[in-house]
């Protein structure tokens, strides 16, 4: 690593998805910055992964391979304890990098090597599974590029449209398109297997509350939204289970650490996460669309919301969308979908 040009180690854990692997190696090769590595990882594929591995050839590729599938967490964490960078970013086997990326992520970093910067976050361009473009974020930053936010002043949760920076900006972060700091990934516990989905948040707030990040408005990454909308985590309607247990680990971290607000974080937590269950578009919608069991059982999972919604918080009584979201979460699942992917194309 020079003063100039920090070293840059991409992850790319890979399974059964061939047919998406190809492009997103590609763009990660014909990246305009040369100072980097790309580790990929076959987590026991089936398909001809391997085949569309092995038809790269460079010395900045590495190829590990798993001999049964040990799950995405597993393997970004096996990765990252053999990267040779010391800034390191998890790729996902079906999103892109923009042919800037790793410029645009290296200039803020070097441009603050006398921070102990935890990560840096760009925005993101969302695409479907046919590579079809359907939604490019808005700059928010006049004549400026990022922005630095020391620890404490963001921290990742759930809201209708993400946490509300200094009162003025609001970003969605994406974990495949993070640089982290191999060093603070490492020291903070890297990705927790105990968290199959929110394995991201946990290490992202850890490091929020630690360490200051850098937030980039310019997009680095086309992220890939398939067209299930959702994953199998939340088809099988565990996302309030698997929150809470992130809110659990994230309140002892904080305990352990002996970290201090000038708010009560747990109520601010809780209510952020029961912000966004019973937004318009939030996670009882979601569950009822996404929810792959019979209608009785979505039922029951909409009552479990509803009784943990109004033991935290009484005045949802007053709250439409409160009531808006129940009426709609019990709807035809074609029907949610459907509409689902009509706000996409808004």
């Amino acid at each position: 690593m020079t003063k100039s040009n920090p070293f840059i180690s991409i992850c790319l854990p890979t399974y059964n998805r061939a047919f998406f692997l190809k492009e997103s190696i590609k763009s990660v090769l014909e990246q305009k910055y040369s100072c980097s590595e790309l580790i990929i990882i076959n987590d026991g594929s089936s398909d001809n992964t391997e085949e569309v591995i092995k038809s790269f050839k460079g010395k900045r590729i590495r190829y590990l391979k798993n001999e049964k599938n040990l799950g995405y967490i597993s393997s970004i964490n096996k990765a990252t304890a053999q990267v040779k960078g010391d800034w390191i970013m998890h790729l996902s086997d079906d999103d892109l990098l923009l042919p800037d990326a790793l410029k645009l992520l290296a200039k803020a970093i070097s441009e603050n090597q006398n921070k102990q910067i935890g990560f840096v976050v760009p925005q993101t361009i969302n695409i479907n599974s046919k590579g079809k473009v359907i939604s490019i974020p808005k700059s928010q930053l006049d004549n400026k590029e990022y922005l630095i936010l020391e620890p404490k002043e963001f921290i990742p949760n759930y809201t209708l449209y993400g946490k509300k920076i200094r009162e003025k900006y609001r970003f969605n972060t994406c974990f495949p398109a993070t640089l982290f700091n191999k060093k603070t990934f490492i020291k903070m516990g890297m990705s927790c297997p105990q968290l199959p989905v929110a394995h991201d948040l946990l290490i992202a707030a850890k490091i929020c509350l630690k360490y200051p990040i850098i937030v980039i408005d310019k997009p680095s990454i086309k992220y890939r939204i398939h067209e299930s909308w959702g994953s199998g985590l939340n088809q099988r309607g565990e996302f309030l289970e698997e929150y809470l247990r992130y809110l659990n680990l994230l309140f002892d971290f904080v305990k352990n650490e002996k970290i201090k607000f000038d708010y009560d974080f747990e109520k601010y937590c809780c209510h952020s996460l029961i912000n966004y269950l019973f937004s318009l578009d939030g996670g009882l919608i979601r569950l009822a669309a996404r929810y792959q069991g019979p209608y009785q059982e979505r039922l029951k999972r909409i009552s479990q919301y509803i009784r943990f919604g109004l033991s935290k918080e009484k005045n949802q009584f007053f709250r439409p969308a409160f009531y808006f979201s129940i009426l709609a979460s019990l709807l035809p699942q074609k029907l949610l979908l459907k509409i689902g992917q009509w706000q996409r194309k808004i």
